[in-house]
């Protein structure tokens, strides 16, 4: 059986939009870090679409909150895309009969199928965004699921692959040869300078490289400013603290941000050992006023194509 020739990737004369997947565990500020680049990227002159495979995530509200006022030209989308509506658009692109094909989603039989089939989900987000990629947009942005492990929603074609036959294999095998393509895709992954994820972030990065998928930026998220950090401030604040010159929750306060960033600068040194892969760090950003500029502007020296 031929595969679909709406499957085939389109290789006319105009160039497919970059797909940049932003990874990271919930909580590191992946969500931000996402929707700041898609508007400075479209800022910059870029065709953009953000795509969230969120359901309790809004990037719209998120944007219009934190980048009020700033000027995309209309080069902007955004769309939410619900994953498991993508497995029965394509369930119904195969089966292609009509009645029959609705009576099939409607089995339970199949509800535990699209459960228990590892990778079908994202194979389907995947087609969707690849099929994207040859419309009117220079980049697509994707705020990746929440995981603690990206690598098992990029490994997802090649876990279909390994169990699908027909088209739907050669399909599966045609998306990890264009998200493995440094061309086609970049992956950025999103941390913390805290222990647990630096440590996860160190054990994604080891499995996408040995993968074969194209690595190219860390992101430091809500790096502590360095508070006292000279041999003078230092005795300042020690004279005020024996003297009870302030408040004594104050200095407390900062003695924790200044250990804090002591531990964070620990954390960094293990993430710098994943050149070439370039690293960003964004500042603890407080004001939530166009905090999506300044995030933007922190990360400009390390993504690529934000010159």
């Amino acid at each position: 059986m031929p595969v679909p020739q709406a499957w085939i990737m389109d290789t006319r004369d105009h160039t497919p939009a970059r797909l940049s997947i932003i990874l990271g565990k919930g909580g590191v500020g992946r969500t931000t870090l996402a929707c700041a680049f898609a508007v400075d990227r479209a800022v910059a002159g870029e065709r953009v679409l953000l795509v969230s495979v969120h359901s309790t995530d809004d990037p719209t509200a998120r944007i219009q909150h934190e980048a009020a006022g700033v000027d995309t030209g209309g080069r902007l989308t955004l769309v939410q895309l619900d994953q498991r509506v993508l497995v029965d658009d394509l369930v119904r692109r195969l089966l292609r009969m009509g009645a029959i094909a609705d009576l099939v989603l409607r089995n339970p039989s199949y509800e535990s199928l699209v459960d228990i089939v590892p990778g079908v989900r994202e194979m389907a987000l995947f087609h969707e965004l690849e099929k994207r990629s040859h419309e009117a947009f220079d980049r697509i942005v994707v705020d990746a699921p929440a995981t603690g492990h990206g690598i098992h929603f990029l490994e997802a074609p090649e876990k279909t692959a390994r169990i699908l036959a027909g088209p739907l294999r050669d399909r599966a095998e045609q998306l990890r040869a264009w998200l493995q393509d440094p061309r086609a895709t970049e992956v950025v992954l999103v941390t913390l300078a805290e222990e647990t994820p630096v440590r996860e972030t160190l054990e994604l990065a080891a499995r996408l490289r040995a993968q074969g998928f194209p690595l190219d930026n860390v992101v430091v998220n809500r790096w502590l400013p360095r508070v006292f950090a000279d041999a003078g401030s230092k005795r300042v604040l020690d004279a005020v603290a024996e003297r009870h010159l302030a408040d004594a929750s104050w200095i407390a306060a900062m003695r924790l941000v200044e250990a804090q960033r002591a531990e964070g600068e620990s954390h960094l040194a293990d993430l710098r050992a994943l050149e070439p892969a370039k690293l960003a760090l964004v500042p603890l950003i407080p004001d939530s006023t166009r905090r999506l500029l300044h995030v933007a502007e922190a990360m400009k020296d390390f993504v690529p194509g934000a010159t």
